[in-house]
């Protein structure tokens, strides 16, 4: 019995934490230099909280996109890890056990994956149109 086992590891950096994004800084920088009367800067202010409110989104929508997608992995590993039930203790094949091995590993990896894309979607808040990480100095 041969099982096959493919381990995906692309896109690791977008789980990073998420922070304040330079761009967005820079702008606010730039803007807060201007001499705006109150309800230009009022205005401005309420677009860049719009604005960081929907990229906020973005970023929580691709967490569970991908939280599905592992998800989804792991049902389709625990059917592979299913023909652990037809070995008995004359297997002739003894790669076999190593193979099972490794699904299990998969499995971990796609589990540890979830788990993180669901922690750093609950660090984004939506307080006052904003994304809030509690764990950013800002």
């Amino acid at each position: 019995m041969k099982i096959v086992s493919q381990s995906g590891n692309a896109d690791d950096d977008r789980h990073a934490k998420p922070e304040p994004s330079p761009l967005m800084m820079r702008v606010r920088t730039v803007l807060g230099a201007l001499d705006l009367d109150c309800r230009c800067r009022d205005k401005v202010d309420a677009a860049l909280e719009r604005f960081e409110a929907l990229e906020a989104r973005r970023q929580l929508r691709g967490f569970i996109l991908d939280a599905r997608h592992q998800a989804e992995r792991i049902a389709a590993l625990l059917e592979l890890v299913g023909e652990l039930d037809t070995l008995t203790t004359d297997e002739k094949d003894l790669s076999v056990f190593a193979e099972i091995g490794h699904l299990f590993e998969d499995i971990r990896e796609a589990a540890a994956r979830g788990a993180e894309d669901m922690a750093t979607a609950r660090t984004l808040d939506f307080r006052n149109g904003k994304a809030f990480d509690p764990s950013s100095p800002c």
